[in-house]
């Protein structure tokens, strides 16, 4: 495993040349890991300041609207960090993503093309992503926690507003999966020999 990722960190730019089934899933789990660790992180951090703010309030004798107020302050506050990781993070993975997921296309003698559509294609579901960011944030701000029937309705609205974005940007996952999977050609191919295993 270490190998297969020390392979890849080394070929970040290399788009060719082949790369094994294993090689290729080693990567992605680690790549996976790092973004979950990242993820699990922030959010604990961010969490756990709006805990505590909370709590001082309370302690300090804030009445419940002012609470709650505070408390989606925090929330909006939480939610574009979290779009903002979660954009970040998502380039960040496609950049290093891009030439492994080239080289195993090559290994079962596909065109690198693919790849360039699933970048393209995840590319753009980050734009729409940042696009949306300032209006998530006005949708937490101007929630009413006292309630929960018009949450509700305005959380239906905003999801079936983002469907088709968020659609888009599972297209190049299953593109990753479908292809990653896919067995490699026996032997020599068009873009070079057969790779080892790591």
């Amino acid at each position: 495993m270490i190998e297969a990722i020390r392979h890849n960190l080394s070929n970040l730019t290399n788009f060719s040349g082949r790369d094994s089934r294993s090689t290729f899933w080693f990567y992605i789990l680690f790549l996976v890991i790092i973004q979950l660790v990242i993820t699990f992180g922030v959010s604990i951090a961010a969490g756990g300041a709006m805990a505590v703010d909370v709590f001082q309030s309370a302690r300090g004798g804030a009445d419940q609207a002012a609470i709650q107020q505070q408390m989606i302050g925090r929330m909006a506050g939480m939610m574009r960090l979290t779009m903002w990781m979660s954009v970040s993070l998502s380039f960040l993975m496609t950049l290093l993503l891009a030439a492994s997921f080239t080289r195993r296309l090559h290994d079962s003698n596909k065109s690198g093309w693919i790849a360039a559509f699933a970048v393209t294609l995840q590319l753009l579901s980050i734009v729409l992503t940042i696009g949306m960011i300032g209006e998530m944030v006005s949708f937490i701000t101007s929630m009413k926690l006292n309630d929960p029937a018009a949450i509700q309705a305005a959380a239906q609205m905003q999801r079936s507003k983002y469907a088709l974005q968020g659609l888009l940007g599972w297209v190049p996952f299953l593109m990753v999966i479908v292809f990653g999977v896919w067995p490699s050609s026996d032997g020599d191919n068009r873009y070079g020999p057969e790779p080892d295993h790591l």
